[in-house]
Parts: C-alpha cells; structure tokens; sequence
C-alpha cells in the first residue's frame, strides 16, 4: 500500500447532563483526536492519538508536520508504519501527543489494510491469541462518595468482576471513600483504585501515598494505580518496594523506553500501556512482551473514543499475555458513534471483534455532528 493522504479529524461531544465532574476537574466535551489516511487504491483508514481527550488542539498541526513523511509511504504489512514515521521523526516526535499521531497513522495502516483484505485488523497483528478476554469496569467518577459508590454498585449488577475508581482530593477522603466503596459490594468484586498520578493536579507528599496504599493492603486491590508522577520512577520504585500491594503505570508513557526504565527500576507490577499513545499497536505488543520476560501483567489503558477502543481490542486479543483490559463504562457518544458494532461482551468479558479492519467508520454525518470545540477536553485543574 501507499498513503497519498493524511487528514486530521478532532471531534468533540457532550459528556452529557449534567457534565461529568470528579475531584480532579471536570470532562467538559468528550473530545477525540482522530487521523484518517487515505491510499493510493482508494481505500481509508482511521487511527486515534490518545492524548487528544486532553489536547486535540494540537492534532491539526503536527499532522500537517507528518505530511511529509507519511504521504507517498509504501509499505507492504501496516507493522512497517510507526518505526518508518519514527526514523524519520526522531528529532521531534519522540513522545508525548507527536508519538500519538504517529501511533494514529500506523492504526490507519491496519484499518485499511484489513478493510482491503476483508480482515480483522488482529489478524495482521498476529492473529487471535484467545476467544474472550477479561476487562474491568473503570469509571468512578465523582465530587462525593456517594455518587462514587453508585457507579461501583451499578457495575456491579451489570456484571463486572472488578471495579476501578479514582481517588479523592486528599489521601484521608481516599481512604473514606475506599472503605464506603467495599462496604457497599460484595466481597467477591475486585477493585482497583486510581490515585490518578497521586494524585492528579496537587499530587500528594509520599508519605501519603504510602498511607493510602497501606490502607489498601487490608484489602487486596488488583492494583494500587499510578500513585507518584508519571516522570518519578524512584517514586514507584520506592511505593513497590514498601507496600504489599500490585502497583501499576504509566498510561501517559509515550515511548516504549519509559517502560523500559520503569521495569528496569523494579517500579511497577503491572505495566499500562495506551496503543494510541505509545506509538501503535506494534509497540503495545513490544511492551506487551517486555512485561511478559519480566515477570510482569501488560494491562492497556483504554479511555477514548471508539476509534482507540477498537484498536486496543485488536492489540489485546492477538498479544500473548494480556489477559485483561480497561473498559471505560462512561456514557460517551464518540464511542457508540465510531463502531460499526459495539464491542459484544458477556459479564465481564469482551468477545472479538469480526468485521474487517479495525470496525470503525468516520463518515461525514459524523464529522457534521460532533465538529471540534476549541476549549474543552478532559480539564484537571
């Protein structure tokens, strides 16, 4: 295939009413940061760079950047795409939302290919290493406790074994909201609790982090998520080293070599890799088998539209290791709106997807409905 062109599509919508609020800010529009290829046979595909829910605004411009390198890209299997746009881009684009948009472009690559082939786009990355797989309901929104423990009990009756929910201001509200949370559930449902980089825009002092988290351990939570910034590996180090709790990060990572310096810092039990962040789903994979040598889970962060949510699903189900992933339970209409079909799942796991490429589609009716709003996004103040 070549790429001829190279489009930037950012997406806004409602979060819904009342909009979503928890601790940390507030979701003032679902916002989705979207680029679509198109080939020199006609055919489109469509990729996503995650960090869009927080600064679509800045997809325009480094598309236009990409142009360059990407338009007039030959290539003979999509898992040539991300590492030639890397090559060519390392002076600039080596992570944070650049290393999206180039994740974006290679996402692409496997939608369209797939689509040409009359494939699921896991077939490309391998092919199916499993018929289901397990995910874990992750929400828990909230600016009080109750509104929090009402999300975890509704998961609960629809059918999830495990519940994720972030934590409060302070680590004395965490704690309080913890207990509130498992008092309200039955024993058997798991959680998980997500400091939200410990937490969010006034990160906590460390000897709070290790408060909360010896709190946790009372408990036994899948995982403690994300406690210290995502830059302060010897946080996490330190954090893994205290407590008797899984400790997990860093889905902001952009580079594989993030990862690569957490694990060799025996920072973290679980890694979180994003495929719209990292650079694709043939890094996800590379990251995938980095956990899987060192002993580690490889559990994908998954909060965008249904673009990315596609898109990791194919990754999870042709990766060996990855036995669970994230499901973001939040009413977000870029998510329905984006899929062919939505994901089947039964309790708590999701079936594979079956229609060719990744099972998204971006028509113009789309684009006419939910146009770009400038100023909104996920806002953490």
């Amino acid at each position: 295939m070549r790429i001829v062109g190279l489009r930037a599509v950012p997406l806004s919508a409602a979060p819904g009413d009342p909009p979503l609020e928890w601790v940390g800010g507030r979701i003032e529009t679902w916002d989705a940061a979207l680029v679509e290829i198109t080939t020199a046979d006609g055919v489109t595909g469509v990729g996503e760079a995650a960090q869009g829910i927080m600064a679509a605004a800045a997809l325009p411009g480094l598309v236009a950047a990409l142009r360059p390198y990407a338009e007039g890209l030959e290539f003979g299997h999509p898992r040539e795409v991300g590492d030639a746009l890397r090559d060519r881009t390392a002076f600039w684009a080596r992570g944070g939302i650049a290393a999206g948009a180039v994740a974006a472009v290679e996402v692409a690559a496997f939608d369209a290919m797939g689509k040409a082939l009359g494939v699921p786009a896991y077939e490309l990355l391998g092919g199916l290493r499993r018929d289901r797989v397990e995910v874990y309901a992750s929400g828990g929104l909230g600016v009080d406790e109750d509104q929090v423990v009402a999300w975890a009990r509704a998961m609960e009756a629809d059918g999830f074994g495990t519940v994720k929910f972030r934590a409060m201001t302070g680590p004395d509200r965490t704690i309080g909201l913890v207990d509130k949370v498992l008092a309200a559930l039955r024993p058997e449902t798991r959680f998980v609790l997500d400091a939200v980089q410990g937490c969010a825009g006034r990160p906590w002092p460390h000897q709070d982090v290790l408060r909360v988290g010896r709190h946790l351990e009372r408990y036994g939570p899948r995982w403690y998520e994300e406690p210290c910034r995502a830059e302060d590996v010897a946080g996490y180090t330190s954090v893994r080293s205290a407590l008797d709790v899984p400790v997990s990060g860093v889905e902001s990572y952009s580079t594989r070599q993030e990862f690569e310096r957490l694990v060799e810092a025996d920072g973290a039990d679980v890694l979180q890799p994003d495929v719209g962040m990292v650079g694709g789903p043939v890094e996800f994979q590379r990251i995938a088998r980095l956990a899987r040598e060192a002993g580690l889970a490889c559990v994908p962060h998954i909060w965008s539209s249904g673009v990315n949510l596609m898109a990791s699903l194919h990754a999870v189900f042709a990766t060996e290791g990855v036995e669970l992933a994230e499901l973001c339970t939040l009413p977000n209409p870029l998510r329905e709106a984006l899929c062919v079909e939505p994901p089947r799942r039964d309790g708590s796991f999701l079936l594979p997807p079956s229609g060719p490429g990744l099972g998204v589609a971006l028509t113009p009716e789309i684009e006419q409905k939910f146009p770009f709003r400038p100023g909104g996004g996920h806002v953490i103040r």
